[in-house]
């Protein structure tokens, strides 16, 4: 193939330069600069809503009906502006003449997207604007269903878009995301769930959603380069992340589209479809969403029409991509994940500030409780959440679910990453599942967090994640919940040491568990169970049997297989209709099939998480046949407090003194078990007597006791919250 001439390529070179002189700088001087942080600021109350419009009083009309109604529903100071731009004044008098309340602007030529927000910004007095597209409709609640969630962490509000026809394709819906294809990031809008919960969305839309106004401004100004159409709104909202802002959608907003396509009727659709491939590219350049570096970039441009080049290789854009590249480079060497946008939960933020805020962080899913650790963190979390504003932050993003938004409700928010290495059923060293744990993805998400958030203390879950104390930003305390004790005179000590040495506080599950940590001082916050006395029934006649045992907590899975092998027959040869229930939790399926000695005849194991009360109310006897573990068995307490004789070893009672009551009856090991759960079987008078003491337990064992001894501890680190709001004294 002949070459260009060589003044052609000369040209081209002079041309594309200073692009190229960008993308080299933003990428190399990235490591030299440390990330912007904006500092909060208060802001007042007050709403501006700006339409602009080229040439469309027809559409204009029952946009601006729906816009005023909207404002009026709300008891804040507003303000609507019309920016028309490219349009005749003559045409709008009947609507100016209707709407005497709104601010007109006229332009007479076109200013393009960007060009008539920046107009409109102008005469904005408001701290929040909504921009609203003049073939969009909004519901009369739309904009109020959006303040509850307005915070300074928070850049922009989305609304939820519906076609005017409902059986079209929902293609735009407000529900922001991307996926890369190749050298470009493709934007799409996912479709919503059946939830009202407000979500994490790469970018608010610039037709129908609410933004922070100084951010608005600057990221207008600075993003021209767009000009005339199409990315301004992406640029914004992915600039806001990398500033430590959030973008919300929030579903119970309602937008209704027309979608006639304003811009297809005043440009060709061959331009239409260049200049939506230039600022697709220029959105690459800038936020480096793929690695399209300097060298790749320039034989990308070479490839552009000579539009294009012109019109992207400016100084002006080229100063930009500098910035916003070193920028975006700089930010994603500190772990900034654009991928999780969307996995990230919020509640409405009215009452943020009222109380303190405490982040929660678990390297393992949490909701639905699938294990006895996720069951103590969300037991706590329902009842801290009257005294303090909790955050959570989890690992495992795959393993939750829409099932998980009943326990979101206790947190302002919820933030998911997926971060660890390991396999499931893969069996790690502490040393390696102390590395493992607290990962890369957690550790940036945490450093996130506290800078955008700004938690009064944060609680980390598990030993397993002790590590990430070292992602400390300031001097806000950090409290360890430790779970388990793995300290035993071991190689992995002097570790364990060095890390729960960087905590504040150390939390334990029982007084064995402290006993391991002296000289480090502990609190004990004891597992404790939901209390469901109230609702007991004698236990009925018929012979059965509930483990709950998560197969993923390895000694429940060691317990049952020695329970199955020296007690389970000569029992069922005793009983011949005796049956066991095993709450196995999420993927014990797995180890069903690697195992089916696991589930004999008799025995039913229950391979997803399931609520356990029907299961209490229909098990004659619970068994804990633990051989060893740490911390305390959660379903001990959770038995007893059901009205159950829980027939256990003694390392599975850990935890559990002489004052949990007649409930818990003590065997030396798992082959004792068996005649202890014959006689039990057999004396219904005794069994329904030693049920029935339960009620003599119940604040021992109850969550109240627990969630007391761990607020006392917030209160020495001098987090301070109203003794109204708790209930308690």
């Amino acid at each position: 193939m002949a070459r260009d001439p060589l003044p052609t390529r000369i040209g081209r070179w002079l041309r594309l330069g200073p692009m190229y002189l960008a993308i080299r700088y933003g990428d190399r001087s990235a490591r030299r600069f440390a990330p912007t942080r904006h500092p909060e600021t208060a802001m007042a109350p007050g709403v501006s809503l700006i339409i602009p419009d080229r040439g469309t009083p027809d559409l204009l009309g029952p946009t601006l009906a729906s816009a005023a109604t909207a404002l009026a529903s709300i008891s804040e100071p507003t303000q609507l502006i019309v920016v028309v731009n490219g349009g005749d004044r003559a045409d709008y008098q009947a609507l100016i003449a209707a709407h005497p309340l709104v601010h007109w602007q006229f332009h007479p030529q076109p200013l393009g997207f960007n060009g008539a927000i920046e107009a409109g910004l102008r005469d904005v007095r408001h701290d929040w604007t909504y921009l609203l597209n003049s073939d969009m409709r909004l519901a009369p609640e739309a904009i109020a269903a959006l303040l509850p969630y307005r915070d300074a962490s928070v850049f922009s509000l989305t609304s939820q878009i519906f076609f005017a026809d409902a059986n079209r394709r929902r293609e735009e819906t407000g529900w922001s995301d991307f996926h890369v294809h190749g050298a470009r990031p493709v934007m799409f809008e996912r479709t919503p769930e059946a939830s009202d919960f407000a979500r994490g969305c790469l970018y608010g839309g610039g037709g129908s959603a609410l933004f922070q106004t100084a951010l608005l401004r600057r990221y207008a100004r600075e993003s021209r380069g767009f000009s005339p159409f199409y990315f301004e709104d992406t640029d914004w909202g992915v600039r806001a992340w990398e500033d430590d802002r959030e973008c919300v959608f929030v579903p119970a907003s309602h937008a209704v589209h027309e979608h006639r396509g304003t811009v297809r009727r005043f440009y060709d659709p061959a331009e239409v479809e260049r200049v939506f491939d230039r600022n697709a590219l220029l959105f690459e350049l800038r936020h480096r969403f793929t690695d399209l570096d300097g060298k790749r970039a320039l034989i990308h441009l070479s490839a552009q029409p000579e539009a294009t080049q012109r019109e992207l290789c400016t100084i002006a854009n080229a100063w930009q991509v500098a910035q916003r590249r070193r920028h975006a480079t700089t930010m994603r060497r500190e772990g900034l994940d654009l991928t999780a946008s969307t996995h990230r939960w919020y509640a409405p933020a009215v009452l943020r500030g009222a109380r303190p805020t405490l982040l929660m962080v678990s390297p393992f899913a949490v909701f639905p409780p699938a294990h006895g650790g996720a069951r103590r963190i969300a037991e706590l979390a329902q009842r801290l959440a009257t005294r303090f504003d909790l955050m959570l932050l989890s690992d495992e993003r795959s393993a939750h679910s829409l099932a998980s938004e009943a326990g979101f409700a206790a947190f302002r928010s919820v933030h998911l990453v997926q971060g660890r290495s390991d396999r499931a059923g893969e069996t790690q060293s502490l040393q390696a599942r102390l590395h493992s744990h607290a990962n890369a993805a957690l550790r940036a998400e945490l450093r996130r967090l506290q800078r955008v958030h700004r938690p009064d203390a944060v609680q980390i879950e598990f030993m397993e994640a002790a590590l990430l104390a070292e992602e400390r930003i300031g001097t806000r305390p950090f409290v360890l919940d430790l779970h388990d004790v793995y300290l035993d005179g071991g190689d992995s000590d002097a570790e364990q040491r060095r890390a729960l040495g960087a905590f504040d506080r150390l939390l334990v599950c029982s007084n064995e568990d402290a006993s391991w940590l002296d000289p480090l001082r502990a609190t004990l916050v004891p597992n404790a169970a939901q209390d469901r006395m109230d609702a007991y029934q004698p236990s009925a006649d018929t012979p059965e049997l509930l483990f709950m045992g998560p197969f993923r907590y390895a000694p429940n899975v060691d317990g049952l297989r020695a329970f199955l092998s020296q007690v389970w027959p000569a029992l069922r040869a005793r009983h011949p209709a005796l049956t066991l229930t095993v709450l196995a939790g999420d993927g014990a399926a797995a180890d069903l099939r690697r195992e089916p000695a696991l589930a004999p005849a008799g025995v039913t194991v229950i391979d997803r998480f399931v609520d356990p009360a029907p299961y209490l109310a229909r098990a004659t006897l619970t068994l804990n046949p633990q051989r060893e573990i740490r911390g305390s068995a959660l379903k001990v307490a959770e038995s007893l407090l059901a009205g159950r004789v829980c027939v256990s070893t003694e390392a599975g009672a850990r935890g559990y003194g002489a004052d949990s009551g007649p409930g818990l009856v003590r065997v030396a090991d798992v082959a004792a078990m068996g005649d202890a759960i014959d006689a039990l079987l057999r004396d219904r008078t005794r069994r329904h007597a030693i049920e029935a003491a339960g009620v003599d337990v119940r604040r021992r064992l109850g969550w109240a006791h627990s969630v007391d001894a761990l607020c006392a501890v917030y209160r020495d680190l001098g987090l301070k919250y109203s003794a109204a709001e708790t209930g308690h004294a």
